[in-house]
């Protein structure tokens, strides 16, 4: 089978129907007093110098197990009965682990202990089926191969399993799988434009139509618009449940415990990502229709982010905007589409069609040479030509 050299990682999470939950707890307990104790051996082991992830794994396994000669070692595991593949997944989770507290300078104390979720390396997973999988579960005195029941999501069409994680919710337990998915398009932005492919610029509002899409050919002509609706009903559905959040803090005495709206909270981060979700699949679902290859964002720093956030309402559809971006980079990905971000400076106060200074009137916009319009449209539009300029400029430089 011919080898793809670009690949997405998408992760299918699934709901566990099993009997003895317990020994999920315990499983994750073991892992993390196994993490625990090779994280403080690469500590005291690896005090100047430190080695690549697999050296580190081969230098701690001969510390720590015995070998073919029976020789006794000076760092014994002090469990029994610890499966390979345990071993290495929590070996290579406290290595990464003591290579970041080492990387920041030893300004925190080490860490004492870990609640790290459960990683299944093969050899601790089998006989996957879409709806059931074998793991190797520790039941406190011995371990067990079991079988799970799983409920929630689909197996891929195409790709590559990869190694299941174990996550305890508060009242329920997921498996999360990773799936190593081809993806077809893997070239750059450069190779893109300079092929005249067409892009898709994007910009997020607090109204009623919470994303503007504007699809440009290569020499910026704008071909097509989207206005992606759903702020409106974002905003009612959030404004109900604070609603009901302030409801039941007044039962529960005010004083904003979270504790007593615990319900309620869930309902909103459910709502929240919800809408994210939603609205950035159809964003990337009007780039495939339109055969834009080229996803463009305005460009947002953290304290820009924070700047926005601060001055809005909670109930304001640009609280959605961190994570639709979120999601659409790894969404576009997928799909073989790039997204830039690009400045959004000058972009909302001059026309697209002719670059005169524009007056704003609510939603809409009038230019001194009569042009007139969405002002969200012609924002969207400016930030896709920026794009191209800033590719024509760099070629000519070249």
């Amino acid at each position: 089978m011919e080898k793809i050299p670009y690949y997405a990682i998408t992760v299918r999470r699934y709901n566990i129907l099993f009997r003895h939950t317990e020994w999920f707890h315990q499983t994750q307990a073991l892992y993390n007093e196994v993490l625990l104790f090779y994280y403080q051996l690469y500590l005291e082991t690896f005090t100047d110098e430190q080695p690549g992830t697999q050296e580190a794994l081969r230098i701690l396994e001969k510390l720590t197990i015995v070998g073919r000669d029976k020789q006794p070692v000076p760092n014994p595991l002090p469990w029994k009965k610890v499966p390979l593949y345990f071993r290495r997944a929590a070996i290579n989770i406290a290595t990464a682990a003591a290579k970041s507290y080492l990387a920041r300078d030893k300004q925190e104390q080490p860490t004492g202990a870990f609640t790290e979720s459960v990683t299944f390396y093969k050899g601790m997973y089998r006989d996957f089926q879409g709806n059931t999988i074998s793991l190797k579960l520790w039941d406190g005195e011995g371990w067990q191969w079991s079988r799970l029941r799983l409920r929630g999501n689909t197996v891929p069409e195409e790709g590559q399993m990869m190694s299941p994680a174990l996550v305890l919710k508060k009242d329920h337990a997921e498996l999360h799988i990773p799936w190593k998915i081809p993806v077809a398009d893997g070239r750059g932005a450069r190779e893109r434009i300079i092929a005249e492919n067409k892009i898709c610029s994007t910009i997020f509002t607090g109204q009623g139509a919470c994303a503007v899409c504007c699809i440009l050919d290569s020499f910026g002509k704008r071909e097509s618009s989207f206005y992606i609706e759903g702020g409106r009903e974002y905003a009612n559905a959030s404004r109900q449940i604070y609603d009901r959040i302030k409801r039941s803090e007044d039962v529960q005495g005010g004083g904003g415990n979270a504790k007593a709206s615990y319900c309620y909270w869930k309902k909103l981060k459910n709502l929240h990502e919800h809408y994210a979700h939603q609205i950035s699949r159809r964003i990337i679902d009007y780039c495939k229709k339109q055969n834009a290859s080229v996803l463009v964002l305005p460009e947002y720093n953290k304290d820009y982010g924070n700047i926005i956030l601060a001055s809005v309402g909670k109930n304001s559809p640009l609280r959605l905007v961190p994570s639709i971006r979120e999601k659409l980079k790894y969404k576009a990905w997928q799909e073989g589409i790039v997204v830039l971000e690009v400045q959004q400076h000058n972009i909302n106060s001059v026309c697209s069609q002719c670059g005169a200074k524009i007056r704003r009137k609510g939603a809409d916009f009038q230019c001194v040479n009569g042009h007139r319009g969405s002002r969200y449209l012609n924002m969207a539009q400016n930030l896709g030509q920026k794009c191209l300029d800033s590719f024509k400029e760099n070629q000519k430089n070249k």
